[in-house]
């Protein structure tokens, strides 16, 4: 089918089994905003600016007792706009992780964020992707994961590279297919056999093209599982009580949040749960690159995950995505947002800003050069 086709295909499904419980519109504030029924909105097909303010998070096919997807209509009109130049996704190229030069590679570049003592992109068996977000945004993390990672496999790797997503998450489907294809070339010619991943993004991005490969896969909390540092109990005056945020791609499996609330348990915090939780969590708002195309949809969703936050009354915020944890953490005077990870491996990092500072380095006469740079053909 070409663009066009899904797209129909998409809200024909919804038109046809769609009952208007309104159980997915209660949840979602785009839905809500838009004011319409699905039926009415599937059957006029959304708009080039609905589609790119869908965070794809998900929720609504969570709530959906008909099974339905309007995440996935929501998608495909992203596909087709860009195969019809209704969007001129050259604008947002400066996201692209398939060019020469995009914004986390500049960041990592002025920061002098380099992985070269790690054993960056080298034959092996055993290789850890960690993720741009983390490559980008918590160099030290990395090194403390793969120091401990190393303790049980000596000639582990670190892969550099973007797992594609942004890709399809800006309808560029035919790049992102292509994109994969030389992930997987890469993955051949260093004759990896084992993946693992800190990020849930690229986790399920990757996963078809591991077990089509043959490769084994492993998220970050089934490689630590056994690591003495990850077990060792918490002192009594450590064992607070925090409060997960689940990443949205990790809804239909739920593998991320089973290990990582397990690994907390063992290492001696206590769980309490927010009211959307697991498959029914609130998207942290960076979902869908929503916030390049709707900021204001974008903070309205970290506002209403922070609130379900605060009445949890938890004593600490942790996520497994360092996305979220970044979103999360840019309010002033809230609750301390830490990494699964931070918690796990007993050492704290002050997310807040850290986003707000990379973004600086675009402003002035030399962040107008940089970002020169960044869109230049």
């Amino acid at each position: 089918m070409n663009h066009a086709e899904e797209t129909l295909a998409a809200c024909q499904e919804i038109m046809d089994n769609c009952t208007d419980c309104g159980l997915c519109r209660a949840e979602c504030q785009l839905l809500e905003r838009i004011g319409e029924s699905l039926v009415s909105l599937a059957t006029r097909q959304p708009t080039v600016s609905e589609a790119y303010n869908c965070s794809l998070c998900g929720l609504c096919e969570s709530v959906c007792p008909s099974g339905l997807s309007p995440k996935y209509m929501f998608a495909a009109l992203r596909e087709k706009s860009v195969a019809e130049g209704k969007i001129d996704i050259e604008d947002f190229r400066y996201m692209f992780p398939d060019r020469p030069l995009n914004v986390m590679k500049l960041i990592r570049e002025v920061n002098g964020i380099g992985y070269g003592e790690l054993n960056p992109d080298q034959e092996g068996d055993t290789a850890f992707f960690a993720g741009c977000s983390m490559l980008t945004y918590d160099p030290h993390l990395i090194h403390v994961i793969f120091k401990t990672l190393q303790q049980e496999s000596k000639n582990i790797s670190l892969l550099t590279d973007c797992c594609g997503l942004p890709l399809y998450q800006l309808g560029l489907k035919e790049r992102e297919a292509r994109f994969s294809q030389g992930l997987k070339d890469k993955l051949l010619r260093l004759k990896v056999k084992k993946l693992i991943f800190a990020c849930p993004n690229c986790y399920y991005q990757l996963q078809p093209m591991a077990l089509e490969m043959g490769i084994a896969i492993q998220t970050i909390y089934e490689a630590l599982e056994d690591s003495e540092l990850v077990n060792a109990p918490l002192a009594e005056h450590q064992r607070k009580i925090v409060t997960v945020h689940d990443s949205c791609p990790d809804r239909p499996a739920g593998q991320f949040a089973g290990q990582a609330r397990k690994a907390l348990a063992r290492k001696g915090y206590s769980l309490v749960e927010m009211e959307h939780h697991r498959d029914r969590a609130l998207c942290c708002g960076s979902g869908g690159q929503v916030s390049h195309f709707d900021p204001e949809l974008a903070q309205s969703l970290v506002q209403a995950r922070l609130r379900e936050v605060e009445a949890s009354e938890a004593e600490i915020l942790t996520a497994y995505c360092l996305g979220c944890v970044l979103n999360l953490s840019k309010n002033q005077n809230q609750i301390p947002v830490q990494h699964v990870l931070n918690l796990l491996l007993e050492f704290e990092q002050d997310f807040a800003g850290l986003k707000k500072k990379a973004q600086s380095l675009f402003e002035g006469p030399e962040g107008e050069k940089l970002w020169e740079r960044v869109m230049a053909d």
